[in-house]
This record gives C-alpha cells, sequence and structure tokens, in this order.
C-alpha cells in the first residue's frame, strides 16, 4: 500500500508540474514578431496597405511640454505648522520639567523630648492647695523661602531674588502636657502661640500645598525644642525652603541633547527655567513664559512669509541674523542670548509650510496634457513604402507602422513540447531531493515549499515577458529566488533552483543572453548568504547580490545584445539600471515574505534564529524574569555550544537558540531548581524523591508548551525535548531507594524526551551538564586548567557510557573538537584574577 507521504509528495508533484506549465503558458498561445523599440529590426518591412499611423512620441512630447507649462499649485500646510509648534513648545516644556531635580530622600524626623514636669504631692494634713493658673508663654517662628540659600533670613539684600516669608505652612506646637496647638505661617512667613509650658516642641511641616513647586525643606530639621521663661515670649529658630534645581550644565547638556540645539542657548533655557522657579515662589513675573511666546510669534511671523522648500535654509539663516527683540527681566532693555535662543529654537524647528499641492497640479496638468488629442501629430504610410531597413534601430512610429501595415502569421506554441520540458523539470528535482537531499524529501512541506518556489519563478518569467517590451528582460527578479531559497534551504538546493530558473526563462523567452543571466543572477545571492549570523549581514547581502546581479546584466547585454550600430554604454547602462534596481527591490520583498515561510513552513532561518537569540525576545524576558539563575545558566550554555558547534561546522545560531530556550518550562516553578534558590531553603528537601523527580521532569513537557505559546520553531524545541535525554535523575533515585527499596522503578526517574538526533542537540545535552557540574564543582575548588580538564573528561565519558550519543551523528573526531572548544571556552570563562593589594578578598 503507498504511504501517505508518497502520495502527498506525488500530489505535490502534479500541482508543481500542472501550475508551472499553465503560468507559462498564460497568454502566449500567439506571439507577436520581435519587434523592440530601440533594437535592431530583424528584417526589412514594406508596408503592405495604407495607413495613418499616429506618432505616438510626439503626442507624447505634446504632452509633456503642455504638462511642463503648467505652474504648480502651492498652499500652506496646517499640519507642518502646528508640528513645528509642538516641537517649540515641547523644548520649553522640556526646560521647565528638567529644572527641578527629583525630591531629596526624606529621613526620620526626630522629635527633641520636653523637660519632665514634676507634680507635688498632696499634703498629709489633709489640707487643700490653691493651684494658681500658669502665666502664659508667647511662642512665635518665622518660615521662609532662602533665595540665596545661605540659611539666613535676608530680605533686604539687593539681589535679583530675596529671601521671602512662605505662608500657608502649618506649624505644630506641642507642650509638656502633651497638647497640640497648629497654627499656620501668616503671609509674611510668621506665626505665634500662647502656651501655658515653659517648654515645647516646635514641629514646621516640611510639605504641603503652599510650598512652591520646586522648593524642598531646607532647614536642619523640622522639629526643635523651644524653652521659654514663663509669662515671657521667644521664638524658635526660623525654617527655610531652598530651591530643588538640578545643575544649571547638566539641564544644558540635556536640552541640547534632546533637541539638537547647540549648547549655549540650551544654557540660556535652563538658566532662565531656573531663575523662573525662584521667580513663581517669589511672585515676580516669569520669563520663559515671555521667550516662549516670542519665540511662537516669530515662529507664526515665519509661516506668514510662505516658505517654499529651496527657500528653507535662506529662512532659517535669515532668522538666526536678525534674531528677535527679548526684554530683559530685570533692565527691560535687549536680552541678546535670549534673542539668540529664540531664533535658533525657531530655526531648528523650522519646516517649508508653502508646498506643492501635488495631487492640484497633477489634477491640472492631467488635463493640460488630455486636451492634445491622441491623434494630434500622425504620418501617412503607403503600400510599397519602406518603413524600416534590417538592422536599423526601430522605432516606436516605426513598430505602430509595421503593426498596422503588415499582415504577420501567428505562431502556435507547442504546449506540448513547453509540458514535456517542465515536468522533466519538476522530476529531476525531486530526484535530486529523493536521492541526495533525504532530510527535505522527508519532510512533505519543504518538497511543497520547492514546488511553490518553481511555481513563482515560472510566473516571474512569464510576467516578465509581458511587460519586456516596455522595459527590459532584465526586470525579471532572479536575485530574489536563489536569496529567498538558501536563506529557506541551503547553498546547494539554490544552485539547484538556478538552473530550474534558467530553464524556465529559456522556455519563456527563446533568449539564450537572458537565460545566462537568469541562471547567474539566482546564484549571485548564494555566496553571501551562506554563512552570515546578522541582520546587518542580510541587508549586506542583498547589496553585493543586486550588484552582482548588475554586473551580470552588463556582461550579458554586451555579448547578446549589442549590435554593430548600437550604442554600447546606452545599452549596457540601461540593462545594469533595471537589473540592479529590479533585484534590491526583489531581495527586499522576498526578504519580507522570509518571515511568513518560516511560520507557515515551519522553517528555522538564520533570520528566526537571530530573532530568537535576541535577549528582547518575550520568551527570554520571562526566563529572566522568573528564573533570574536559569537565565545566566542558558546564556553560558548557550557560549560553550556556539563555540562547540563552530569548532565542528555545525549551525552555532542553531545550537545557541537551543540553549537560550532549553530550560524555559523551569519557569512554572522555579524555587525547585537549586540555581533559582539563592542560599533559600531548599523545597525538595521537605518532598519524596518521586515527588521531586515528577518536578524536574515535567520542566521538559512545560517548556515544550511554552515554546508553542511562543512560536518558537520545531527544530530548536527540539533542543528542549532533548537535552536530557532519557537519562535518569541518579540523585533522587538513590535517594527514593534508601527510602523505599528495590522496588523503586528506575522509569519514574527518568527525564521526559528523547536522546539527542542532531548534532546540535547533542552539543547542547554536553554544554548543559557541563556548565551545571562546573557551577557545582567550583564553588569550593579553584578553577584550574586541570580542574576543568577533568570535570569536562567525566561530563563527556558519562553522557558517552550512559548512551545518550548513540543516536547522535557525532563522530569520535567532532566529539575531540569540541572537548577542546569546551575546555578553551571553560578555560577563558574561569581565568585567574590579578590579586590587588588593599582589595577585599585579595
Amino acid at each position: 500500500m503507498i504511504s501517505r507521504p508518497t502520495v502527498i509528495r506525488t500530489a505535490i508533484f502534479l500541482a508543481t508540474v500542472v501550475a508551472a506549465w499553465g503560468v507559462l503558458s498564460l497568454g502566449t498561445s500567439e506571439s507577436p514578431p520581435e519587434l523592440i523599440v530601440g533594437r535592431p529590426a530583424p528584417a526589412t518591412f514594406i508596408a503592405e496597405n495604407d495607413a495613418t499611423v499616429v506618432d505616438s512620441e510626439a503626442v507624447d512630447a505634446l504632452r509633456q511640454q503642455a504638462r511642463d507649462e503648467v505652474l504648480p499649485v502651492r498652499e500652506s500646510n496646517p499640519e507642518i505648522e502646528a508640528s513645528v509648534e509642538e516641537s517649540i513648545n515641547a523644548v520649553f516644556d522640556g526646560a521647565e520639567m528638567m529644572v527641578i531635580a527629583d525630591e531629596p530622600a526624606t529621613t526620620a524626623t526626630t522629635i527633641p523630648e520636653l523637660p519632665t514636669t514634676t507634680t507635688s504631692p498632696p499634703s498629709d494634713d489633709g489640707s487643700t492647695t490653691t493651684t494658681e493658673a500658669p502665666e502664659l508663654v508667647t511662642v512665635t517662628g518665622l518660615v521662609f523661602l532662602d533665595a540665596n540659600e545661605n540659611g539666613v533670613f535676608d530680605p533686604e539684600t539687593e539681589a535679583n531674588f530675596v529671601d521671602a516669608g512662605l505662608s500657608g505652612i502649618d506649624v505644630q506646637i506641642t507642650t509638656g502636657d502633651g497638647d497640640v496647638t497648629s497654627v499656620s505661617t501668616n503671609a509674611e512667613g510668621l506665626w505665634t502661640v500662647d502656651v501655658t509650658s515653659d517648654a515645647v516642641v516646635v514641629t514646621v511641616a516640611d510639605d504641603g500645598p503652599d510650598v512652591p513647586e520646586g522648593w524642598v525643606f531646607g532647614a536642619e530639621h523640622s522639629s526643635q525644642l523651644v524653652e521659654c521663661e514663663a509669662g515671657e515670649a521667644c521664638s524658635a529658630d526660623p525654617v527655610w525652603f531652598v530651591p530643588n534645581l538640578r545643575p544649571v550644565d547638566d539641564v544644558a547638556m540635556a536640552i541640547a541633547s534632546q533637541f539638537s540645539l547647540p549648547v549655549e542657548d540650551a544654557r540660556y533655557l535652563a538658566e532662565t527655567a531656573s531663575e523662573d522657579v525662584l521667580r513663581a515662589a517669589l511672585g515676580q513675573s516669569l520669563q520663559l513664559p515671555i521667550v516662549r511666546r516670542i519665540a511662537l510669534e516669530r515662529m507664526l511671523q515665519e509661516f506668514g512669509r510662505n516658505i517654499q522648500t529651496d527657500e528653507l535654509q535662506s529662512a532659517k539663516a535669515q532668522l538666526r541674523d536678525r534674531p528677535p527683540f527679548v526684554p530683559d527681566p530685570d533692565t527691560l532693555q535687549q536680552d541678546v542670548a535670549g534673542g539668540e535662543a529664540v531664533a535658533e529654537i525657531v530655526a531648528t524647528f523650522l519646516q517649508a509650510n508653502y508646498l506643492i499641492d501635488e495631487d492640484e497640479t497633477n489634477q491640472l496638468r492631467d488635463a493640460a496634457a488630455q486636451a492634445i488629442p491622441d491623434d494630434a501629430v500622425t504620418v501617412e504610410f503607403v503600400a510599397g513604402q519602406e518603413i524600416v531597413g534590417q538592422g536599423e534601430p526601430l522605432t516606436q512610429l516605426e513598430k505602430d507602422a509595421i503593426e498596422q501595415t503588415t499582415d504577420f502569421s501567428t505562431r502556435v506554441q507547442a504546449e506540448g513540447g513547453l509540458l514535456a520540458v517542465v515536468t522533466v523539470l519538476v522530476g529531476l528535482i525531486g530526484l535530486y531531493l529523493a536521492r541526495f537531499r533525504t532530510e527535505f524529501w522527508s519532510r512533505p512541506r519543504m518538497v511543497a515549499l520547492l514546488g511553490i518556489i518553481v511555481v513563482l519563478a515560472a510566473a516571474s518569467v512569464r510576467g516578465t515577458s509581458m511587460i519586456a517590451d516596455d522595459t527590459s528582460w532584465f526586470v525579471l527578479p532572479a536575485v530574489a529566488f536563489g536569496f529567498v531559497t538558501a536563506v529557506l534551504f541551503d547553498s546547494r538546493i539554490a544552485v539547484l533552483i538556478s538552473l530550474a530558473v534558467g530553464v524556465l526563462t529559456a522556455t519563456g523567452s527563446m533568449d539564450a543572453g537572458i537565460t545566462v543571466y537568469a541562471v547567474l543572477a539566482t546564484m549571485a545571492p548564494i555566496p553571501f548568504v551562506s554563512s552570515i549570523s546578522t541582520r546587518g549581514a542580510f541587508r549586506n547581502a542583498v547589496v553585493l547580490s543586486s550588484a552582482t546581479a548588475a554586473v551580470v546584466a552588463a556582461a550579458s547585454a554586451w555579448w547578446f545584445i549589442v549590435g554593430a550600430n548600437d550604442d554600447v554604454f546606452e545599452i549596457i547602462g540601461v540593462s545594469v539600471a533595471w537589473a540592479f534596481g529590479v533585484s534590491i527591490v526583489a531581495s527586499l520583498v522576498g526578504l519580507a515574505a522570509l518571515q511568513f515561510f518560516e511560520s507557515s513552513f515551519d522553517i528555522t532561518t538564520t533570520l528566526s534564529l537571530l530573532d530568537l537569540t535576541d535577549r528582547n525576545h518575550d520568551a527570554l524576558q520571562l526566563l529572566q524574569e522568573k528564573a533570574f539563575g536559569t537565565f545566566n545558566h542558558s546564556l553560558m550554555v548557550g557560549t560553550l555550544a556556539d563555540a562547540a558547534a563552530r569548532a565542528i561546522g555545525a549551525n552555532p545560531l542553531l545550537a545557541r537558540a537551543m540553549a537560550y530556550y532549553h530550560d524555559l518550562g523551569k519557569t512554572e516553578h522555579p524555587s525547585f531548581f537549586i540555581e533559582n534558590q539563592f542560599g533559600a531553603a531548599n523545597p525538595h528537601d521537605e518532598l519524596d524523591p518521586v515527588e521531586s523527580a515528577q518536578i524536574i521532569r515535567n520542566h521538559v513537557a512545560a517548556g515544550v508548551a511554552l515554546a508553542k505559546r511562543f512560536k518558537i520553531p520545531t527544530d530548536v524545541t527540539q533542543g528542549i525535548v532533548s537535552h536530557h535525554g532519557d537519562g535518569v535523575m541518579r540523585f533522587f533515585y538513590e535517594k527514593a531507594r534508601e527510602i523505599h527499596g528495590d522496588e523503586v522503578d528506575i522509569d519514574d526517574f527518568r527525564h521526559i524526551g528523547h536522546k539527542p538526533r542532531m548534532a546540535e542537540t547533542a552539543i547542547l545535552m554536553l554544554a548543559d551538564s557541563l556548565e551545571a557540574a562546573c557551577r557545582a564543582v567550583f564553588q569550593n575548588e579553584e578553577p584550574s586548567p586541570d580542574a576543568i580538564e577533568k570535570v569536562v573528561d567525566r561530563i563527556m565519558n558519562e553522557k558517552i557510557d550512559d548512551g545518550q550519543l548513540s543516536e547522535s551523528p557525532l563522530t569520535l573526531g567532532e566529539l575531540t573538537k569540541i572537548r577542546k572548544a569546551f575546555l578553551d571556552s571553560l578555560i577563558g570563562h574561569y581565568h585567574q584574577r590579578i590579586a590587588y593589594p588593599n582589595f577585599p578578598g585579595s
């Protein structure tokens, strides 16, 4: 009975043949003569009939002239103006926010202790004593804004910013009897209260709605003990607030960096914003809003002049040369620095606002062109008149005249022959896969994907043939097929596809030169994408592949197209331009399509591996957040696996990706794994060994489930499944035997999964065990090279003796190279440090 995979592959084969043949046959039952404008005429053509032929090139020239005579329509763009206004406001908003520093860390307030008062006991003779009412004590104090930050209230100074009393601040007075009286400071920042105690604790609130923005408590302490003589008035020490501002230099650098302004202008904004914090608190007029208003007014003034794109730089230069008037807040004279800052801010964000209305302009130009009739210029041809001689460059007029005055016999394609060619081509591709690339042949999805690529290649050949007369055959996107195939499969399959593209191009174009170009251009990306490991290298590969295709196009055009009377440089230049431009676009489209193919056909490519090894990947973020020790362990395993894979020519990116995700399941119960316990109690101490083993082995199943959730490819998921193989958890097994005896089933203590079947999964198993062993051994032992070598040999021998590598393709020679790579990496990781003098632990 025929197996299901065979039936699927047969269906794919038939579908590929029919689809490729169908797209190549589309619209080719009749073919016009090979008449290409600009190319040599294949024969001498004589008009067989009289005809009036429209000179379409002359008509197009008249229409283009009509279009050129229409002046562009311009209008102001309010969106650009609003955007510039928003940017300018953002500068001032940023300056206002940046100058105020973060609130300083608060410390617990120490409340002074009041003196202890003694109450006289009653007399023994039973007599009563009349207690006189205590005398009142008047306590006063001051809360002020310390503008000059010297801790002294000095409102008489002649400085721009003087100290001022702060009103509305709550003050609590606590007497020895425990009575609490609350008062608020008046407009001058003064407070006063009468109490019946000669010693009180005064506590000033260091926050509240009346504290100006950007000011913080500046006194040494918010509570103080005040002792007075009975019946007298006394004063508490003044309490002050100081501006909480960042250093002007820091603010200036931040503004300059964020808004791309010169440092001197950013410094002006920083200084003005800082001074405004003082002005606001002291009730003075603010300067920065005035500067902002002047900047916005100057912006509107500039926009009112309707700036065109080519006038923008001139407008900016004039603005900087003639800065606006900004009044100095103290003298009301010209503030030169302020004017220059305003000019620079507006010039920095100024844009052209008087732009061409492309739609309106194009409508007017189209109308002008359409006013020229289609037959505005005609040429009369009579029967027997020679239209063009053989070998002469063909013009559009001559081509139209030939088609209108000559009756050509149609050529019917041999559809059966085309079908036979396509059948043989697809059959040979399938035979190659079945004989030499069984890893792809065994996966029907990969066979189907290769069939899709063949069909797309056939469609591109047919599409190119339909537009080649108006463009060039070099618009064939051959580079994209080599690029996509090399990434999704490998270089050998890409070479096979390049030959297939050449066969399809030969059947579709009947042109040897284009066939040569198709084969070589498809092969061009293969050497550039076969060993890349970064996204930047992919972009470079696109450019280099397209440049190579351009060189191939130049050579093909020179040899196969250029005639004796042709302009060599023009033909080669046009061919190179088409080949390079189309190859760039097609490669980028192919690069974008790779993600679709990867997800649809479950393919692990270099691009997907680069995404997976990015530490910002959601799954790695989850691992780092929930199991930080496991995360660090996985990174080290990735380093070891990468080095080992490179040593034997395996896929280092795949090995690293497997290593990063192999313990993803530990995020379900991270505390049950020793690397995440960080000195905490081990929960396994309270569990039966069977339960402990079940929790440990379940991290594989949990990892597979999370891999599906995060859409991690199957190839990488194999690292989760096989990184422990089917090995036995010896610690819990022996512990269970001590408790339950020999009736313990050893299979209950085997890891879930299977033995490694790929070189990368085998490397992962060794690297995982080796990293864990080194971490355990070298906690208490010096990691000398000899000690590291002993651990490496022990771990590798254990895995080999246990048969865990029996299903992997690794040879003894490769294991030797892997061992050396592990040793080099671990010795480098555990290298000895220099003992620095007087350094702790040296």
